[in-house]
């Protein structure tokens, strides 16, 4: 079989003039004469003859065209996989989960968890000192671009940020989804030329942020910056053709792609970008028919957007709840249908218990305190995922945006004193931080600074009336600014909180924090390297 295939690419070379070869793309050196020709197909032609040698840039040649070939035929059928109709991922809009029966749902003992879902979960939760051992090596060499080619020039293969928005960005973005979500988000993007740009753009920035924080060398961290830059301003250019369009202006796909626009410039802090692209889609909202009548899978990235906005910006939120979507998240979250009975983790039986229990907590606003009420729940089910009888859905992410949402608009609807205004900033920095995964991120250091200087105002308060709160507050604080200006103005007051409890050790703070919102994992390392280097 091989010979005959052999004898027929000798045959095949013998009719090409040996004066004018032709040779592979991407050839190093066209000096060789063996090589003859590559087609655009499955084969690469060699002259029989001249193979016996063996030569070195031959057998280069071979081995490459080998390796593209199979990882290039092995991504073809994950797209086709993506693509197909049959094997689609379910979409927001219409969840394809069977219903909970008793048969299959019900059973008291806990479910087994497989490996892949295993290292999805661990990987939502990692930070980025621990993912700084996998950033850099996640991309296979010879892999072909995940999606169609750019129109704009970037300095690093696209196949990088597809990567990177797969294992990384995407799980920051939508912590409580399935990956069957996810995927219907990036079909979406195989769709549109300017959402896959816009998409790169927030994984080329996640990219960077991550590098950034992890030590990385300048030149490797400009790289992606650089793209995330360019990338954006591709997608904005895109978007002003579509606004040109009188069929696309109020379509559905435009708000999506400027949904995604707002994220990306928020994660990157540009306050004065953020509100122009705000306004600018409040109008185009309200020219679709309002809220109401947008698709739940594009409401959900517009509450995204709306979200990271509000890190930024202290203003109340630019684009009113609507019912559509609240009512959703209260009919098909899984942990308000199931109303918490899922099995809880000993460690957290206490999580949240001092907002309620405390002397101080009997000040705190209803409407506040129920906010604090819900929001333990989810932490609940966030950090209880491997053993809760539900699949994750994307309604549950919703849900957190929901609880978002309503943390931003809190002050704007009820009168909080410093104290409590100190409260809700650090549980939007908890969240930030221990459930979305925005580590690094321009957007997390504003909310950071918020946090500062609302304790310049609560600190001597808190201090004198509970001392354990102030601890919480001080260490969420040092968590979510290590590698910023800020850190040691935290980490400073953060000891000094911890000589007055009399903590002696990483044990002793544990059940401290756990009261508040704190769930100390398996493998937790940032927060016990953060002890340490405080307390060392």
């Amino acid at each position: 079989m091989a010979s005959s295939q052999q004898d027929q690419a000798g045959s095949q070379a013998s009719r090409v003039p040996p004066k004018q070869p032709k040779f592979v793309k991407d050839a190093p050196d066209p000096k060789p004469k063996n090589l003859v020709i590559r087609p655009p197909g499955d084969f690469l032609w060699v002259d029989y003859q001249d193979d016996k040698s063996q030569g070195r840039e031959l057998s280069r040649s071979k081995q490459a065209f080998v390796r593209t070939r199979h990882h290039r035929m092995r991504r073809e059928k994950q797209l086709q996989q993506l693509k197909s109709p049959s094997d689609s991922c379910p979409t927001p809009t219409t969840p394809s989960h069977a219903p909970i029966t008793k048969s299959s749902r019900t059973t008291t003992r806990r479910v087994p968890v497989s490996k892949d879902k295993d290292e999805s979960r661990s990987a939502q939760k990692r930070c980025p000192s621990e993912q700084s051992s996998l950033i850099v090596n996640s991309i296979e060499a010879g892999v072909l671009d995940g999606g169609p080619a750019l129109a704009v020039a970037i300095n690093q293969n696209p196949n990088i940020y597809f990567h990177h928005y797969k294992i990384h960005s995407s799980r920051a973005c939508f912590p409580l989804c399935s990956s069957g979500v996810v995927l219907w988000f990036w079909q979406k993007a195989l769709e549109d030329p300017a959402l896959m740009q816009i998409k790169l753009s927030i994984s080329a920035s996640h990219r960077a942020a991550i590098l950034e924080s992890c030590g990385a060398p300048p030149d490797m961290i400009r790289k992606p910056a650089q793209d995330a830059l360019r990338l954006r301003v591709g997608t904005i250019k895109s978007v002003q053709e579509l606004l040109q369009n009188k069929a696309k202006i109020y379509a559905d796909s435009t708000i999506f792609v400027i949904s995604h626009l707002i994220v990306a410039e928020g994660m990157e802090g540009n306050i004065e970008a953020v509100e122009a692209h705000i306004n600018g889609l409040e109008k185009i909202v309200a020219g679709a028919g309002g809220m109401e009548a947008i698709d739940y899978g594009i409401l959900s990235m517009v509450y995204s957007c709306v979200f990271v906005r509000g890190m930024i910006n202290r203003a109340p939120p630019a684009l009113y709840m609507c019912s559509k979507f609240q009512n959703r998240v209260f009919k098909e979250s899984a942990f308000f249908k199931l109303n918490c009975r899922f099995t809880k983790l000993s460690k957290i039986n206490k999580l949240g218990t001092s907002f309620f229990n405390s002397t101080w907590s009997k000040d705190i606003p209803p409407m506040f305190k129920s906010i604090i009420s819900l929001f333990q729940q989810l932490v609940t089910y966030y950090e209880s995922l491997d053993i809760v009888f539900a699949e994750p859905m994307s309604v549950e992410n919703d849900c957190l945006l929901f609880l978002g949402y309503r943390l931003l608009a809190l002050p704007h609807q009820c009168s909080l004193s410093p104290f409590q205004e100190t409260i809700r900033l650090t549980i939007l920095a908890y969240a930030s931080v221990r459930v979305w995964s925005f580590y690094g991120m321009p957007c997390l250091e504003s909310l950071v600074e918020s946090l500062r200087e609302s304790l310049y105002e609560s600190l001597h308060i808190i201090r004198n009336t509970a001392t354990d709160l102030l601890f919480w507050v001080l260490f969420i604080g040092s968590l979510a600014s290590r590698g910023m200006e800020c850190h040691p103005w935290f980490l400073t007051r953060l000891v000094d909180a911890a000589d007055q409890l009399l903590l002696d050790g990483w044990d002793s703070a544990v059940p401290v924090l756990e009261k508040f919102f704190f769930v100390c994992r398996d493998k937790d390392e940032p927060a016990r390297e953060l002890w340490t280097a405080a307390f060392r």
